[in-house]
């Protein structure tokens, strides 16, 4: 345990520098007597974990447990809704500045027994949970009273109930830690708003990485089992390279998101499901508001981007159920992925090509754009199944890699660490047409940019003697848009048509035709696409094979059951220019609002071209 986490403060993970937010109409007043004590609201509030237990004992997976062999089939999740006191101290403001301590002088407390549980063969009753004060320690933070930001915020706090009794009983030599957040490597943010009162508001939220490793003291790291004898002595079973990811949510405000109705979604408990992503509305990229005057003002960078995410749920407890998500390529994709600046990355999403216009005329080409989940601070919320939204938004961090961006990690030579993005947003799951099981997400991020470099270069990244230096002012907005489907229906059509000679967006002409059979077990279906660029993009793909087929609709779709507007499939095929086999990962809308094609032969690095829409698409 101490060495993991003297190695993971090793890593360059800083947390991002976020823009001073505007100033509020109204600059925030601190309590009568710069003191309150307001409680939790209880459906707003919970503590929880998601234990990724795993056998990875090789020297290379160590201490952070980054292998793929997770046990029981994904993470233990449970969740439990808090209740009790929050004490907050005001100190005099200094510069519209007031630092603050809070405290939690009853504890917080649950009262209710929730399940832990991972989806194969692992289930724990959680029992007398509770969030304890440390000794002679406080939670501090300081509060920007004309902004509203909280800055240098440390959140600390003892999980307390009976699996983190077990966890020691079994590893006698672990010393249970103080939870920080955002800890050596997590996230951490409180919100205040005004009360009629005088008093305060507040909302925290915060999860961190507990890296178990391999021993602690020379002992194997153990996993509790939930058979114990009446000495409390239970059973365990070695997990070398284990890891927790305790989160902690406390608001004194009241949800007041709306019902989900007729929309809601059935879930299943402890399962876990996989959506596809609608690319025509699935996208990453970043508003460069950028002050350089060879620019010319904003430039708006976006790619669509396929692949599937991969829903986990726990067991349910009232009317809320723990949830983690994880980004995947697209099915039956093989073909090697791009390199990523940290050990234990795997794929997640890919995009397509696209340009970067500045209204200077100024172009970049962003290329190989691709995400990985951050497999440290994991994607986890609690989702409200009276309203089908993640209580209080979702953070997914994610690591991001593009020609661009890779590029200008190099031209500003170690001043931005190869940190994951914090993007925070709504996130939805609800029923749509025909039954159809949708995730819906929209997150974004601010990161100043003054005084850091862009290539001034735009076609030549490795030309290191041109740059251009972001003015004051200038700021990076990312932002990440998803729409992905789960058809429950019974698929019973054919998807054909084709273009010819149209433009992609990356200005390549090229045509296609196709003909996919919804329903693909045992059957076969017809795809050719030709690229007439000049190029190794250029190329005719010839299918010989299905790998995969999902048909999805978009949001405004009307059409019957077994019908759909959207076509996402991977075949093996052949490439003119070669005797190699290829693969080719498609995507084809035919919406009469929402038209879109993306094309992509061995995930886009021999081919790539697509139909990128005009405006941000809402997910």
């Amino acid at each position: 345990m101490i060495r993991s986490r003297l190695a993971l403060a090793a890593l360059l993970t800083a947390l991002p520098v976020l823009a001073e937010k505007d100033p509020l109409p109204v600059p925030l007043k601190l309590p009568p007597g710069n003191i309150q004590l307001l409680y939790v609201d209880r459906d707003a509030s919970y503590m929880g974990d998601a234990v990724r237990v795993v056998d990875c004992p090789k020297k290379e997976d160590l201490p952070f447990g980054v292998c793929g062999n997770t046990v029981f089939g994904g993470a233990a999740l449970w969740n439990t809704h808090l209740f009790g006191p929050v004490v907050i101290k005001f100190y005099e403001p200094r510069d519209s500045i007031s630092h603050f301590e809070v405290s939690h002088p009853f504890n917080l407390t649950s009262g209710d027994d929730v399940i832990m549980s991972a989806p194969q063969l692992y289930s724990y009753v959680i029992k007398d949970s509770r969030f304890i004060d440390p000794l002679n320690e406080v939670s501090t933070g300081d509060l920007n009273l004309r902004t509203g930001e909280v800055t240098n915020l440390v959140y600390k706090g003892i999980f307390a109930n009976n699996w983190f009794n077990d966890l020691v009983a079994v590893n006698p030599k672990l010393k249970p830690p103080i939870v920080t957040f955002p800890g050596n490597y997590g996230s951490a943010e409180m919100e205040f708003e005004q009360r009629p009162d005088g008093m305060l508001d507040f909302t925290f939220t915060g999860a961190t990485f507990l890296p178990l490793g391999s021993n602690t003291l020379g002992d194997p790291v153990r996993l509790p089992l939930p058979f114990c004898g009446p000495l409390l002595q239970c059973a365990s079973i070695e997990a070398p390279g284990m890891s927790l990811h305790p989160h902690l949510r406390l608001s004194s405000k009241p949800l007041k998101d709306p019902q989900c109705g007729a929309t809601c979604m059935d879930i299943t408990p402890n399962s876990v499901l996989e959506f596809t992503l609608n690319p025509r509305f699935t996208s990453i990229g970043d508003d460069f508001g950028l002050n350089i005057g060879e620019l010319g003002g904003l430039g708006i960078g976006r790619s669509e981007m396929q692949g599937r995410v991969s829903v986990q749920f726990g067991s349910r407890t009232g009317k809320f159920i723990p949830v983690t998500l994880n980004a995947l390529p697209p099915a039956a994709l093989l073909v090697p992925p791009p390199a990523f600046p940290l050990n234990g990355l795997s794929l997640g999403f890919i995009g397509w090509d696209e340009n970067l216009v500045f209204p200077k005329n100024v172009i970049y080409r962003v290329q190989s754009v691709a995400i990985t989940d951050d497999p440290f601070d994991i994607c986890q919320g609690e989702l409200n199944l009276e309203t089908g939204q993640i209580v209080g938004g979702l953070l997914w961090r994610t690591f991001w890699t593009t020609s661009l961006l890779n590029a200008i990690l190099v031209h500003n030579a170690g001043r931005i660490p190869p940190q994951s993005f914090f993007l925070k947003g709504p996130a939805f799951f609800q029923t749509a047409v025909n039954g159809q099981k949708m995730f819906r997400m929209d997150a974004t991020e601010y990161r100043p940019f003054a005084g850091f470099v862009l290539p001034g270069n735009n076609v030549d990244y490795t030309d290191m003697s041109r740059q251009f230096t972001a003015g004051p002012g200038s700021l990076l907005t990312p932002f990440w848009k998803i729409q992905a489907a789960l058809p429950t229906d019974t698929p019973s059509g054919v998807m054909t048509g084709g273009q010819t000679n149209i433009r992609s967006s990356f200005n390549e002409t090229f045509s296609y035709s196709y003909s996919i059979p919804c329903d693909a077990a045992g059957k076969t279906g017809t795809f050719e696409y030709t690229n007439l660029a000049a190029g190794t993009n250029g190329g005719t793909f010839k299918m010989e094979n299905l790998g995969s087929v999902t048909c999805v609709n978009s949001m405004t779709s009307r059409l019957p059951r077994g019908s759909y507007d959207t076509v996402i499939f991977t075949g093996f095929g052949t490439w003119s220019k070669d005797d190699d086999p290829h693969l080719a990962t498609v995507s084809i809308s035919v919406a009469p609002d929402a038209p879109f094609v993306g094309i992509q032969i061995d995930g886009g690095g021999l081919s790539n071209v697509d139909t990128k829409p005009t405006d941000k698409p809402t997910p």
